[in-house]
C-alpha cells in the first residue's frame, strides 16, 4: 500500500467516526473504498446573492471534494454546487488555501469549509470573489451568519484511533519525531490494509440521518400538529364566523320573516284557517328558518376548512378554490340538514320527551350538517377513501356537537344567559372543533403515504401523498407548494404511484432532487427515504 492509499484509508476511517451521526453535516462517499470523492451536505446558514442584488439566507449547501492523484501532496479539489456569496467561493470553486495543510485531515477540511460557509472564517484580502470581499468588508457586523459548532463529532461508533500520516515530497512518511521512513517498507506499520476494507460497509450519514429523523417523529402515524393546523384551527375560526353570520341574519331568516315571504304579514292572518293547515304552514316556516341557521353555520365551517386546506399546502390560489368548494357544498348540505333536523325534531320530540331524546335528535340533524362539511373537505382532493373518512369525521363531529348543544344551553342559560346567544356560540364552536378533530383524525388514519418535513421553512409539517401524481414545487399549481424556498423550482419534482410503488421523478431543475444524499432523476421511494428539495428535507413514509 503506497503513501497515497494509506492517506485515503485513514481519511475514510476518520470520516466514518466523525460524521456517523453528525447533526449538521452529511458525508456520502462516492465510488469504491477507500473513496476518492465525497459528497458533503451542510445544514448551516450561509448567504447568496439574488439577481436584484439582495442577500438571501440558504440553509443547505452541497459540496463535492475530489482527492486527485496528487493528494495529499497538494490540496484536494473542492467545489460547491449550491449558490453562495462569499469572498473565498466563486463559480463553484472553493479556495481552501488558508485552511489547507498536509497535516490537516479531510475531516478538518470538511468542518472548516462549513465554518467558511457560516462566515465564521473568511479571507477578504486574497479572495476568489472581489465583489463578495468588498461586500464582506463593508458588512462585518452581519457575521457570522451561522454560529453552529461543527466540531461536535460523534465518536460512539469509533473502534480504534486512526493516525493521519504526513508525507514529504518524495512520498516518505514523516513521523511525529521528525524521522523519515521509506513508504515502500512501511506497510506493516499501518494497521488497516486494502483487504481489510473489503468487509467493511460504510452506511452513509444520509441514511443514518433519516433514521434519526424518523426517531424524532417517533414513527407516529398520527400527526397532531397537522390535525391542529388543518382541522382544529380553521374549524374554530369557521365556527366563530358561522355563528356570527347566523346571528346577524337571525331576523332576516326567522320563522316570522319566512311567513311574510309566504304572504302572511302576521300569525293573525291564519286565524280563519283550518288549524291543521295553519300548523303545517307555521311548521314549514320554522323548518326553513332552521335550514338557514344550519346553512350559515355549515358555510362558515366549510369556507374556513377549505381555506385551511389551501394554506396548509402553501397555495393562495388553491385556498380560494378550496374555500369556494367548502362553502358551496357546506351551504347546500347545511340547508338540507337543518330542514331535516327540524322535521325530525318536530316529529320525535314533544314536551314529554326526555332531554336525552331531544339531544339525540338534534345530534342526528347536526350530524347531517357535519356530513356536508366533511364532504366539502373530502371533495377538495377527491379520493374515495379520503372522502369517506372526511364524511365520517364530519358526521361524528357534528353529532357530538349537536348532542351536547342542549346540555350547554341548559348550563349557560341558568341565571347567566336568558337569550341563549352565548349557549349557541359555545355549542356551534364546539361542534366546529369536533368536526375539525373528526376530519383530521380520520384523514390521518386513512393516509397511505406521506412526507414529513424535518428541515426547512415548513419543519414539522406533514403532506399527504395522493394516488396518481403529487407534484412539488414553488408554483401554486402544485399539490405541495414550498413557496418560501427560493431554491425550489416552479415544478421541481413529482411523486407518482406506479403499480403500487411511489416513484419520485425530477423535472429537470438546476438544483436537482436529492434522495439519501444522491442526486436522482427517477427513484423508487422506500420507507424512511430522505428527499432534499431546495432547502427542505422531507422524509417519505408509507404504511
Amino acid at each position: 500500500m503506497n503513501a497515497r492509499m494509506k492517506r485515503l484509508v485513514s481519511d475514510y476511517e476518520q470520516i466514518k467516526k466523525d460524521f456517523a451521526a453528525h447533526p449538521n453535516i452529511v458525508v456520502t462517499p462516492i465510488g469504491s473504498k477507500p473513496p476518492e470523492k465525497y459528497h458533503v451536505t451542510y445544514f448551516v446558514n450561509g448567504i447568496y446573492l439574488l439577481p436584484d442584488g439582495k442577500i438571501a439566507t440558504l440553509s443547505r449547501h452541497e459540496v463535492e471534494i475530489t482527492l486527485h492523484a496528487e493528494y495529499p501532496r497538494y490540496k484536494p479539489l473542492c467545489r460547491i454546487t449550491t449558490p453562495i456569496w462569499h469572498p473565498n467561493f466563486r463559480d463553484g470553486q472553493i479556495c481552501i488555501g488558508d485552511i489547507w495543510g498536509a497535516g490537516e485531515s479531510l475531516s478538518d477540511i470538511i468542518v472548516n469549509i462549513g465554518d467558511m460557509i457560516q462566515y465564521k472564517s473568511w479571507n477578504s484580502y486574497s479572495p476568489l470573489s472581489a465583489e463578495a470581499a468588498k461586500w464582506a468588508i463593508e458588512n462585518k457586523h452581519l457575521f457570522p451568519v451561522g454560529n453552529i459548532n461543527l466540531f461536535a463529532a460523534d465518536y460512539a461508533s469509533a473502534k480504534d484511533t486512526v493516525e493521519i500520516d504526513l508525507f514529504d515530497e518524495n512520498d516518505n512518511v514523516v513521523s511525529g519525531e521528525g524521522e523519515t521512513t521509506d513508504a515502500s517498507i512501511s506497510e506493516n506499520d499501518f494497521e488497516i490494509t486494502a483487504e481489510d476494507l473489503s468487509g467493511i460497509e460504510f452506511v452513509p450519514a444520509a441514511d443514518r440521518m433519516q433514521v434519526l429523523a424518523a426517531g424524532r417523529t417517533g414513527g407516529r402515524k398520527i400527526n397532531f400538529k397537522t390535525i391542529f393546523m388543518k382541522g382544529l384551527l380553521w374549524a374554530f375560526i369557521g365556527g366563530i364566523v358561522g355563528f356570527a353570520v347566523q346571528e346577524l341574519l337571525t331576523d332576516a331568516t326567522s320563522s316570522e320573516t319566512i311567513l311574510r315571504w309566504m304572504g302572511y304579514s302576521s300569525i293573525y292572518d291564519m286565524l280563519d284557517m283550518d288549524i291543521d293547515l295553519a300548523s303545517s304552514i307555521i311548521a314549514g316556516a320554522v323548518r326553513v328558518s332552521m335550514a338557514f341557521f344550519s346553512a350559515f353555520v355549515a358555510c362558515g365551517l366549510g369556507l374556513f376548512m377549505g381555506i385551511g386546506e389551501g394554506v396548509f399546502y402553501g397555495s393562495k390560489e388553491k385556498a380560494l378554490k378550496y374555500a369556494g368548494i367548502g362553502a358551496g357544498v357546506s351551504l347546500g348540505i347545511g340547508f338540507i340538514s337543518g330542514y331535516i333536523a327540524q322535521a325530525l325534531y318536530a316529529v320525535m320530540v314533544s314536551e314529554y320527551s326526555s332531554g336525552f331524546t331531544a339531544a339525540l335528535v338534534r345530534g342526528i340533524g347536526w350530524a347531517i350538517m357535519g356530513l356536508g362539511v366533511g364532504a366539502s373537505v373530502g371533495l377538495i382532493k377527491p379520493e374515495k377513501k379520503r372522502i369517506l373518512f372526511c364524511c365520517l369525521g364530519g358526521l361524528s363531529g357534528g353529532f357530538a356537537g349537536g348532542f351536547l348543544f342542549d346540555f350547554i344551553v341548559e348550563a349557560l342559560m341558568t341565571g347567566i344567559d336568558d337569550t341563549g346567544t352565548g349557549a349557541r356560540a359555545v355549542g356551534i364552536i364546539i361542534m366546529g372543533l369536533l368536526i375539525g378533530l373528526g376530519i383530521g383524525l380520520l384523514e390521518q388514519f386513512a393516509k397511505q403515504a406521506w412526507l414529513k418535513v424535518v428541515r426547512g421553512e415548513f419543519e414539522g409539517k406533514e403532506y399527504l401523498v395522493f394516488a396518481g401524481t403529487t407534484s412539488i414545487g414553488s408554483s401554486g399549481k402544485n399539490t405541495i407548494v414550498l413557496f418560501k424556498d427560493k431554491l425550489v423550482g416552479p415544478h421541481h419534482c413529482d411523486i407518482v404511484l406506479e403499480g403500487g410503488q411511489y416513484v419520485i421523478v425530477d423535472r429537470g431543475t438546476p438544483m436537482g432532487t436529492i434522495v439519501n444524499g444522491q442526486k436522482v432523476m427517477r427513484h423508487v421511494l422506500r420507507q424512511g427515504d430522505a428527499i432534499s428539495v431546495g432547502n427542505s428535507v422531507l422524509v417519505f413514509h408509507t404504511k
